[in-house]
Parts: structure tokens; sequence; C-alpha cells
């Protein structure tokens, strides 16, 4: 059964082409997301929020490639209208290896998000520290009187904080154990860790439901990105709940609940 955030197979307007001898493809829809969550920025912060888009999850996937060479499988790279996804070519077994390949590409985010306070800290920038959305966020802002109010000065702060943005908060908000965000991925092989037979559809109903509690946070909060963004994360965790019941196999008997 097909899910909401499935990949979709067609290639047209697709771009390829590989990197430190990983294989990418960039979907046109991936493009088109990116463009559509900018709104209605000037074009040239347009286009760098679309390049550190482009440069931030490209970076989060690769970190998920890598650890999958760690444990000896080579995986691409597929980045579409959801963001971006690392496809193994075999198998991962093992739940520390399953573990350790979701949160890889969270851990390249935020020390891309380190390097950037690092190069905000060498140029004089102060540091902001505030709360969006319940989880903390990291802004850089020029001192007062300094000359990068003026442009182009101010595009290099724009770069600054969309990396922030990028790798820093949506780098925790990924971590949330909501399917098929990589916290999802993580808590999935730790579930399955403890209760094989059934650990997948625990892992599923968890994903639904908080999806589901941000879904409807998000309209006290009057956010419709954060209202359709977890409502359609939480639909998606009931298909492939739905979907896992096809398969299941029953739970032999004598075995601990």
């Amino acid at each position: 059964m097909r899910n909401l955030v499935d990949c979709p197979d067609s290639q047209r307007g697709q771009w390829n082409f590989s990197l430190w001898g990983v294989p990418v493809h960039v979907k046109f829809m991936f493009w088109f997301s990116v463009l559509m969550m900018g709104g209605g920025l000037p074009a040239p912060m347009l286009l760098i929020w679309a390049a550190a888009c482009f440069c931030s999850i490209l970076l989060h996937e690769l970190g998920h490639v890598f650890a999958f060479r760690v444990f000896g499988e080579r995986a691409e790279v597929i980045l579409y209208g959801w963001g971006g996804m690392a496809v193994p070519h075999g198998e991962l077994r093992g739940t520390l290896a399953r573990f350790v390949v979701a949160l890889a590409g969270p851990a390249a985010g935020f020390a891309l998000a380190g390097l950037t306070l690092a190069v905000a800290a060498s140029i004089g920038a102060k540091t902001l520290i505030g709360f969006h959305m319940m989880l903390p966020t990291v802004a850089v802002w020029p001192k007062v009187g300094s000359s990068a109010y003026l442009q182009p000065a101010s595009y290099a702060y724009t770069v600054l904080n969309d990396l922030l943005y990028i790798n820093f908060y949506w780098g925790l908000v990924n971590l949330l154990p909501i399917y098929p965000l990589d916290g999802g991925h993580a808590a999935r092989a730790v579930f399955e860790q403890y209760d094989p037979y059934r650990g997948r559809k625990k892992s599923l109903m968890l994903s639904a439901g908080l999806a589901g509690v941000v879904a409807v946070w998000g309209l006290t909060q009057h956010s419709i990105y954060l209202v359709l963004l977890f409502g359609l994360l939480s639909v998606s965790s009931i298909q492939a709940f739905e979907a896992e019941r096809e398969w299941l196999p029953r739970r032999p008997y004598g075995h601990p609940r």
C-alpha cells in the first residue's frame, strides 16, 4: 500500500549526480517544496534559502549513507518533496546499526550548526537563544552599530541563520519519534529490540498519536503549517500501521508480552 510520504517513482525532471561515490537523485518536487517553504522572500533571500536547504539536507542524508558504510552497506541519496532519504542497497540488521544510522543524519546536521556558530563567532556576531514551538532555537545577529546591517554583509547573516534554522531547529524536530522522521526510525529499532513481534506496530502507534497531538497543538497556535505537516505524518503512520497488520505473523504461544 502506497504511503503519503513515499517517494514518487517518476524520474521526470530528476537531477542525477555522484558525490564521493554516492549516487544522488534530486526530484523536481524537492525544489518546488523548498521554494514553497520560502514563501514570499525576496529573490536573493529565496535563492539563499534554497541553497541552504539543498546543502543541509544533502549533508544530512550523507550522514546516513556513511553510517550505512560503517555497517557494511552501500546506499544512495534521494531528495524529494518531503526532504530526503538514504536508500540502502541491502538490508541493515541489528538494533545498534539501525539506531546509529537513524541518528547519523541529525548528528551531521548538528555538526554543521556547530560549524556555523563558530563562523559567526569569528566575525563578531552575537548569539541569540530562544524558543519556537516549544523547541529551542539559535540565531546570530550583528552587534549594534556593525556594518553587517548593510548589503551584501547582511546576506552572510541570512546564510548563517538559514543554516542554523535548518540544521539545529529542524534537527530537533527530526528527533521526534514520529515516522518517517529519524527519531521514528530510531524508536522503531528500540521497540523491535524489546518486542520483535509487536515492536513495529507499537512504534507506529506512538508515531500516529504524537503526530496527532502536535497537529492539534498547532491548531491552538494558529499554525496551518504544523497542522498540515503533522496531520499528514499522523495519517501516514496510520497507513503504515494498517499495512503492518496485513503481513504481521501471529504471536507464538508462550511469547512474553
